[in-house]
């Protein structure tokens, strides 16, 4: 065994690499917590509310994003994928009563969620902790406490708040959202089949990527909280290189007119969805001007919901990110120069 095989079977231990449980995980969760999110959500009808906040800072308001969009496109609720100290400093007037507040943090002392949780109850607003472990500041303060129990940050409240979304729509008599819960069983197949299938990809992207000191990560629909994901808290988080987050249809304004003088490595995410025809627009223009570019295709995963593709690219991506750290000469993925030492956070916060 290689000196970098090694170094990749350490890393499927890492808090980092998800994916090698994320399957299970999943299947886990959503035998064990489905119900009681239906449940939270007729709950909640029935309550009256009639804004729902996804709150969270940096790869946790990540994962919220696919429930706004899902919201939104399935229900007649008011929604907002909102940071967390956003919600502090935009005080919406909407955050009261009838509000109910999802605060995702994977630590469960994110101090910029537990200030806008705070925030959200102090409104009179009723909130959702979406936490790793209830028994921590953020789990215990909320109204209601969603501990997802694993180490999958970012799929595991997704999905939460996917189902909240989509409970929604059904109890609207929507039903348009119930393919896509039926979308669900499919995933932990989906996901155990992407990551025994792209490690070599990753490998072979990560090589290809190696020189790059500025990755861009591009994305549109419901692969747009995923490509943010990976651009800003994974690219620059666990690559150690800079990382850009374009939004694929908003590089045509602006962005496109770099490729004159510079040639720029990007990734592009690609989905099954109606955001597609523009995604491919943007990625051939950038291959034509000479940029380095790398993708990933929700189109080969068959049998992969067009709107549930964050939860199955997400496993190629990391693939690429553990190959370019590990190549990189970052050999503990869970190391943090700055984050979870109290450098960055304040009071009783422990994150970032």
């Amino acid at each position: 065994m290689s000196h970098l095989e090694t170094l990749v079977e350490r890393a499927k231990t890492s808090e980092l690499f998800t994916s090698p449980r994320l399957a299970d995980d999943l299947q886990r969760f959503l035998a064990t917590s489905g119900d009681r999110i239906r449940e939270l959500a007729r709950d909640a009808h029935a309550r009256g509310v009639r804004t729902v906040y996804f709150a969270g800072g940096g790869g946790s308001w990540s994962a919220m994003y696919l429930g706004k969009y899902l919201a939104d496109r399935f229900t007649t609720l008011t929604t907002d994928a909102i940071l967390s100290y956003d919600l502090i400093w935009r005080s919406p007037r909407r955050l009261g009563p009838d509000a109910l507040v999802f605060c995702a943090s994977y630590s469960g002392g994110t101090e910029d969620t537990l200030l806008a949780l705070r925030h959200a109850k102090a409104a009179g607003a009723r909130t959702v902790a979406v936490v790793n472990r209830a028994d921590t500041v953020i789990g215990r303060e909320a109204d209601e406490t969603i501990a997802y129990g694993a180490t999958a940050l970012y799929a595991l409240p997704m999905a939460a708040v996917s189902l909240f979304a989509l409970e929604w729509a059904r109890i609207e008599g929507n039903g348009e959202a119930d393919a896509v819960l039926d979308g669900f069983d499919a995933l932990p197949e989906l996901i155990a089949s992407a990551y025994r299938d792209s490690q070599a990809r990753g490998e072979e992207m990560a090589a290809e990527m190696l020189p790059a000191q500025l990755l861009y990560c591009l994305g549109s629909g419901p692969l747009y909280g995923l490509a943010y994901k990976f651009a800003l808290t994974v690219f620059m988080e666990n690559i150690r290189t800079n990382g850009a987050f374009i939004e694929a249809a908003e590089f045509r304004h602006g962005p496109a007119e770099a490729l004159e003088r510079q040639r720029p490595e990007m990734a592009f995410l690609l989905g099954t969805d109606e955001s597609r025809p523009m995604v491919e627009r943007s990625l051939a223009v950038a291959r034509s001007r000479g940029a380095r570019v790398i993708t990933f295709d929700a189109a080969d995963h068959a049998g992969l919901h067009p709107l549930l593709a964050p939860f199955v690219l997400k496993v190629p991506l990391q693939w690429f990110v553990v190959y370019s750290a590990l190549m990189r000469g970052i050999d503990d993925l869970d190391a943090r120069v700055l984050m979870g030492k109290r450098i960055l956070a304040t009071g009783e916060a422990t994150w970032p």
